[in-house]
């Protein structure tokens, strides 16, 4: 059997062990990941964001990275991403390298935070990034090796490659509304995207945001696991959103939206879908920015 051989076969069992991959980011089974907790070049976050999870037991050689650690106040306005040479700096303590294929997970609805931390990634110009399908759920549930110990690793090093061409500042949005082949969806759930929730200073959305809640992309018994993509890719139409236009998602403080920018942009396959980071939060305290409450008729 020949070398070139076994290379090929070995990447069609990588391929066929991951639900999705593109060059940047992928999706893969509690099974691929129980499999490759060793690999020198794969770091494992979880990123739970309390350590009493953690504590009990976790994946193999996973570093506890509480997802509310790429976030703190900007300008007083709470819960936005951190710059990008602190993120670097942050991820280097926790053992990530240049070199590294990162997979992060969480469990059930906290799926947010597995989101928002590999939308980081992308942020700083990491080049591989996993989210393990499930969560911490399914991999405990599949019978994969669990350990209550503490990695070991030195502090990693990386090198930040700036990547503006994923995210849209407050006042872009403000500039795109109502342009043709533009969407803005809000990925908040219904009664918040009406304005029935009451916990901004303002309630509402974007005036003509549609609503595509997170929830609907997710499996109904376990918010951590997706649906298989055609039935996503259903959810999107019925909408109306079109892989050609300009895409630009928000939520309250952009958790929700960075799962629907995985979904949209790396599964889906989208051309041009960008992140509002500031989300509702800011755009909410801002008196000059529109507000529209309701359903759409």
């Amino acid at each position: 059997m020949s070398h070139n051989f076994l290379i090929i076969m070995a990447l069609v069992l990588a391929a066929a062990s991951s639900l999705l991959a593109d060059e940047q980011f992928s999706i893969v089974t509690p099974q691929w990941v129980a499999q490759h907790t060793n690999d020198p070049n794969i770091r494992i976050l979880d990123v739970r964001s309390e350590p009493a999870d953690y504590f009990p037991g976790h994946v193999p050689n996973a570093v506890n990275f509480a997802d509310n650690t790429v976030r703190g106040p900007q300008n007083g306005i709470p819960v936005q991403y951190l710059p990008n040479d602190m993120l670097a700096a942050l991820l280097a303590r926790a053992g990530v390298t240049n070199d590294d294929s990162v997979v992060v997970y969480s469990d059930g609805a906290a799926v947010l935070g597995a989101t928002m931390v590999a939308y980081t990634l992308e942020r700083i110009g990491h080049p591989r990034v996993m989210v393990m399908d499930g969560g911490w759920s399914d991999y405990k549930a599949s019978g994969a090796p669990v350990t209550q110990q503490y990695p070991t690793y030195q502090n990693g090093q990386l090198t930040v490659k700036n990547n503006p061409s994923i995210s849209i500042t407050m006042d872009e949005v403000y500039r795109s509304m109502g342009k043709p082949g533009v969407t803005i969806i809000d990925a908040r759930p219904p009664a918040a995207y009406a304005g029935e929730t009451k916990s901004w200073m303002r309630s509402g959305h974007i005036p003509g945001a549609i609503n595509i809640d997170w929830h609907t992309l997710m499996d109904p018994n376990n918010l951590h696991k997706f649906k298989p993509l055609d039935q996503i890719r259903k959810i999107y139409t019925d909408k109306g959103v079109k892989g050609t236009e300009d895409i630009i998602l928000y939520c309250g403080t952009s958790r929700e939206a960075s799962l629907e920018y995985a979904v949209m942009r790396h599964m889906l396959g989208f051309q041009k879908v960008r992140l509002y980071e500031g989300s509702w939060t800011e755009w909410s305290s801002n008196p000059n920015m529109p507000v529209e409450t309701g359903n759409p008729r």
